[in-house]
């Protein structure tokens, strides 16, 4: 058995779902999930995103790397989800505002200067 499919079953187990429920829950073909419990095929990366959101589990875990197997948290999995459907230059402005959020002391907001009326005489 491939880790990949071991990790995908353990996943399962630890959510108590079955291939039927991820099926539903991905929109994925039980027939799809079965090849990949078999180790017939691993999964390709969107799949394994899907997988991983609906499993609440890391996608790198999931696909063998060797990071704990604590579930992520929902907002790891969508910001993951969210970073892989951007372009380069996508990622590279989300990047630039995310920086801008964690900065400790942000940059005083420039107060607008108001413009004189001018006064008839």
């Amino acid at each position: 058995m491939s880790i990949f499919a071991e990790r995908l079953e353990s996943a399962m187990q630890q959510a108590q779902m079955t291939s039927a429920q991820l099926a539903k829950a991905t929109g994925i073909g039980r027939s799809s999930i079965s090849q990949w419990l078999s180790s017939k095929y691993v999964a390709k990366h969107d799949k394994v995103v899907t997988l991983a959101a609906a499993l609440k589990v890391d996608p790198e875990w999931l696909l063998g790397a060797t990071i704990p197997e604590t579930a992520a948290a929902a907002s790891d999995v969508e910001l993951l989800t969210i970073w892989q459907q951007l372009d380069a230059a996508g990622q590279k402005k989300l990047l630039k505002k995310a920086r801008k959020l964690v900065v400790k002391d942000p940059p005083a907001t420039k107060k607008k200067k108001r413009k004189k009326k001018k006064t008839k005489a």
